[in-house]
């Protein structure tokens, strides 16, 4: 069995990583933020950063440490997980037309917390294919009278003779909410309006793309290392590969994949003159694309 680590990662808007932490694999990824915000704070002085996260990253306790340390953070929300009330408000409210936006007073624990709601019609025809899956196949659960462990809309009741019902509360409440993303921020819409904030959150991305870019193209796993110091190690190097591959890409304006095509095209021959011992290189394959990327990594 390998050993099993969380990585912290902070990158720019772009997705070029300026920073990575290594925590134990047993660390809920919600409570590695903080810690990772507080050290590269520590590195970078007084300029505070806005900080942009998905929703795993979200608890009201994140929120308030955050707050009272005088960020500025837009992070993903739980929708399902709010009030009914809450819901109802946004299905009224929220126009059901691609792109419409709506900000709305998050009732938390965060007094500043607004939640900005986007619909999407992409996102609900997704939504859609996937609510009326779930719905099929509580209902084929039910006709089996078989247990929905699995199944979202089935609930187990106190009646022996129907230990299983469909749940058409929690059917109601999921329908409402096709199509709808929703982003907790706590700036102000006067100091950045909620279009920017959501355009702010679709661009984490970028982070999501970086960390497939690690695991993948360089092979930051598996970790063949027990050892603290070795496994640190191996994450450096990934992260250093990282920073130069997404150099690439946003200079070049090309995948990383496809950057690696072209320069794996390039073979170089050393031959050595055995009278006088002279090496003399020649390469192949070489291209304005390659010579291109040579130039960049030699700045």
């Amino acid at each position: 069995m390998q050993p099993q680590i969380v990585i912290g990662l902070i990158t720019t808007r772009s997705g070029f990583p300026v920073m990575h932490e290594v925590f134990e694999g047993n660390i809920f990824e919600g409570k590695t933020m903080l810690k990772v915000i507080q050290r590269f704070q520590e590195r970078v002085g007084v300029t505070k950063p806005v900080i942009v996260a998905d929703a795993g990253m979200l608890s009201k306790d994140n929120m308030l440490k955050l707050e009272n340390e005088g960020y500025r953070y837009i992070v993903g929300a739980r929708l399902a997980s709010t009030a009914a009330s809450f819901i109802d408000q946004v299905h009224k409210t929220l126009p059901c037309a691609d792109k419409s936006l709506r900000r709305f007073r998050y009732k938390s624990a965060v007094k500043n917390a607004t939640m900005i709601c986007e619909f999407s019609e992409s996102r609900y025809k997704k939504d859609k294919r996937e609510f009326d899956k779930q719905v099929k196949r509580a209902l084929a659960l039910l006709d089996k009278n078989e247990s929905g462990r699995r199944a979202k809309f089935v609930k187990k009741t106190k009646d022996t003779d129907r230990p299983f019902i469909f749940d058409t509360d929690l059917q109601a409440k999921a329908e409402k909410l096709l199509g709808i993303k929703g982003s907790v921020t706590n700036i102000p819409e006067k100091e950045l309006s909620s279009s920017a904030v959501i355009d702010y959150y679709h661009d984490l991305w970028n982070v999501e793309q970086a960390f497939r870019m690690s695991k993948s193209d360089l092979q930051a796993r598996p970790i063949f290392h027990r050892a603290e110091d070795a496994i640190r190690a191996h994450m450096l190097v990934c992260f250093m590969a990282l920073m130069m591959g997404k150099y690439l890409e946003i200079k070049m304006n090309r995948s990383l994949r496809k950057i690696q095509e072209e320069i794996w095209r390039v073979h170089e021959i050393h031959l050595c003159y055995e009278r006088t011992g002279e090496v003399y290189v020649k390469q192949m394959g070489t291209s304005e694309f390659t010579n291109e990327v040579q130039q960049l990594l030699e700045l």
